[in-house]
């Protein structure tokens, strides 16, 4: 009976101060030590949190940026259908003008390209890209004249800017230029003005 009195602490002593392996002592004053865990935890969390949170708005201007083109070019392409761009003898210059009034605001006008021209069918409009990649070589202004099958077509490199995102929407993935086109097209008979 008195080895197991000597094994056993006195019931008025802490137990905490009892000697320990070193070794384990440290490791459980660890696991007990509280302070610091929310800065550990934020630290773990804050990067992905943080590339999401950027990858989100990154997608979203890249969506606001293709929808303003497409807006600028149905409303600008309307004075094409219209017959009002033909009337005032609008240049190229001056069409690709009225198009950057309605996006500058999010896209840089010099990097903008812009083809207007005719077909004899709907079908007959090119893709845009040859090979994967987009040639501007006979990009021209040919409006066209009355009740003719016309394109106006807009294109835009975009910059994407998070890391992340880069491989997800730029054209090419990672072997690209880290841009991803937008393109904006309407595509109309027009009237008989």
């Amino acid at each position: 009976m008195s080895d197991l009195s000597d094994a056993m602490p006195d019931p008025g002593t802490d137990t905490a101060d009892a000697p320990m392996p070193a070794r384990r002592g440290i490791l459980r004053r660890f696991r007990r030590d509280r302070k610091g865990v929310a800065a550990i935890e934020f630290a773990l969390l804050a990067l992905p949190f943080f590339l999401m949170i950027f990858a989100a708005i990154e997608t979203s201007i890249v969506c606001l940026a293709e929808m303003t083109l497409d807006q600028a070019v149905d409303q600008v392409g309307r004075t094409v259908r219209t017959g009002q761009a033909q009337k005032a003898n609008l240049t190229k210059d001056a069409f690709k003008q009225q198009i950057c009034a309605k996006v500058g605001f999010l896209l840089a006008c010099d990097k903008l390209s812009v083809d207007v021209a005719t077909y004899d069918n709907f079908a007959a409009i090119p893709e845009p890209l040859t090979n994967g990649k987009l040639d501007t070589s006979g990009f021209g202004y040919a409006p066209g004249g009355k009740e003719t099958i016309t394109a106006v077509r807009a294109f835009y490199k975009w910059p994407i800017t998070t890391d992340m995102m880069r491989k997800y929407l730029a054209d090419g993935g990672e072997k690209g230029d880290g841009t991803h086109l937008l393109y904006a097209i309407s595509a109309f008979r027009t009237e008989p003005f």
